[in-house]
This record gives C-alpha cells, sequence and structure tokens, in this order.
C-alpha cells in the first residue's frame, strides 16, 4: 500500500463529476505506462492484471530497469497484485458478475479493469483523489456506505497503515451484505505474532520496527483471530500453494497470503444482525 487510507473520520464525497476533471497527469501516466510496455514486450511473463507479455518486469524507480518479480511496466501491477488477480480469476466469481464491489485503497491496475467489465459496479475508496481509481473519499474506519452495501470488499495492503484496524475490519464486515466475502491481505510472519506498540510513531522507528515508515504493526499468525472476531469466516490461501510454475511465469513472490474473508449467511430464526 503507497498511502494510508484511514485518519479522516467522516470525510465522504462522491466524485462522478470530478472524474471529468482528472487532471492532465492521468493521460499522461496511461501515455507513460504504454511505452514502456511497448518496451519491455516478450513472451518470458505474463502479466494477469492486465494480460501483457513480457521479456521482464521493472522495478519502482527505474524506466527500463529489468526484474523478475516488480512492477508490470504496463499497468503497474505490483507482484502481490498479480497474485491477488490470479486468486480472484480462478477462485471466486467476482469477474464473471454481476457485482457490486469496494476497493479500500484502490490501485489502478485492478480499478482499469473492473471500471470496464459491464456486470461489475465499482467503488474505489480512498482518504485523497490520486486519480481516476478513487471514485469516493472516505476513511476505512468510518466507511460512507449504509450497511450490507457490498458483494465483494478488496482490501489489499491497507491495514498495516491503519491505527484502529480492528474498526476497519468491523466497517468492511458491515458493508458486506451476507454471502458477500472480502479479500485481504497485509505483510505477515506466519511463524510469530503480531507485533504491534502504539509508543512507536516515529518514521525510523516504525521502519525499524514493522519494516517501514508507515507501518503501525507487523502481522503474525493470529491476523486470522482479527478477522474472526470481526465476524468472519476466514480462509486462507497461502503463497505457499502457488507452484514454482505460476511464480515463473506471472513474476510472483513467495510472500502473499490471501484471506479470503465471508460474511455469514443469517441462520433460521436469526434477526439477520452480523454476529
Amino acid at each position: 500500500m503507497d498511502r494510508p487510507v484511514a485518519g479522516v473520520a467522516g470525510a465522504a464525497h462522491d466524485l462522478p463529476a470530478a472524474r471529468r476533471r482528472l487532471p492532465r497527469t492521468a493521460g499522461l501516466r496511461r501515455l507513460a505506462l504504454l511505452l514502456r510496455g511497448l518496451l519491455f514486450v516478450g513472451l518470458r511473463y505474463t502479466c494477469p492484471c492486465c494480460d501483457w507479455r513480457l521479456r521482464a518486469f521493472t522495478v519502482k524507480r527505474g524506466f527500463l530497469r529489468s526484474s523478475t518479480d516488480g512492477y508490470c511496466p504496463r499497468c503497474n501491477a505490483k507482484a502481490r497484485h498479480r497474485r491477488d488477480w490470479l486468486y480472484l480469476r480462478d477462485r471466486t466469481d467476482l469477474l464473471k458478475g454481476p457485482v457490486k464491489l469496494l476497493e479500500v485503497g484502490p490501485r489502478w491496475a485492478f480499478a482499469r479493469r473492473f471500471q470496464t467489465m459491464p456486470g461489475v459496479e465499482y467503488v474505489g475508496l480512498d482518504l485523497v483523489r490520486r486519480g481516476p481509481e478513487v471514485t469516493t473519499l472516505g476513511d476505512v474506519t468510518a466507511l460512507p456506505m449504509p450497511d450490507a452495501s457490498f458483494d465483494a470488499v478488496l482490501c489489499i495492503h491497507v491495514l498495516e497503515h491503519v491505527a484502529d484496524d480492528r474498526g476497519a475490519i468491523s466497517e468492511i464486515h458491515r458493508v458486506l451484505r451476507p454471502g458477500g466475502f472480502a479479500i485481504i491481505t497485509v505483510p505477515i510472519r506466519l511463524d510469530r505474532p503480531t507485533h504491534e506498540d502504539p509508543s512507536i510513531t516515529a518514521p525510523e522507528e516504525r521502519a525499524r520496527a514493522f519494516g517501514e515508515r508507515g507501518h503501525v504493526r507487523s502481522y503474525g499468525k493470529d491476523f486470522a483471530d482479527r478477522l474472526r472476531v470481526a465476524g468472519f469466516e476466514v480462509r486462507l490461501d497461502p503463497a505457499s500453494g502457488v507452484s514454482s510454475a505460476v511464480r515463473r511465469r506471472f513474476g510472483l513472490r513467495g510472500d502473499e497470503n490471501i484471506f479470503h474473508c465471508r460474511k455469514a449467511q443469517p441462520g433460521p430464526g436469526s434477526s439477520g444482525a452480523a454476529p
């Protein structure tokens, strides 16, 4: 996640009109990515997010530097996004529609596809309007949507930036319809418990303690329990289950563990309230 998606409780604005006034930089970004993608055309790799065939991936701050598992030069998807897209494509019905979808901290690599799918009603939520992928401004700890608004929610590498992550998880559960699901991923070590310390606030100290300047904790094997407390039924799709052939073809890394979180249907005689 490039930016935190919390901290402005109650900030909520739909942006349909604003999207018609996108800054010139959005068009320049598309052109730059197209040109870079053409320079990396090849047969060795495939980016599943944009279906571009590549000779190599690239690095964050190098227009022409090559990588085996970096950014897609065409759509800028990271390895984690390619892994997540493959999961959505192969293990869910999300891409088949019709579906109402919320993406928290949206990525252009995803939004550019979802916004053109006829069966997908897409909402991209962030604190600031970074580009056309953001359609609504708001705070993940106080989502500006009614209960049971969405069939699916994507929350990819967001919660590690959020001080009140339990509140954010509860909000994701609240806005899902019964039977809906959330795909949630975070940087995580499955061999140790979560480490967090609210007294660590300096960016340099957070980088040392949690791995990055903007992180407020380092998740561990108890993360699934946080999801279950909010009412989710949780299934882990571990990175270790991805074959080496798939990793090589799509330029994946071995650290993107996917938590598939389902909101249960009310049982017989239930009031329908979330657990």
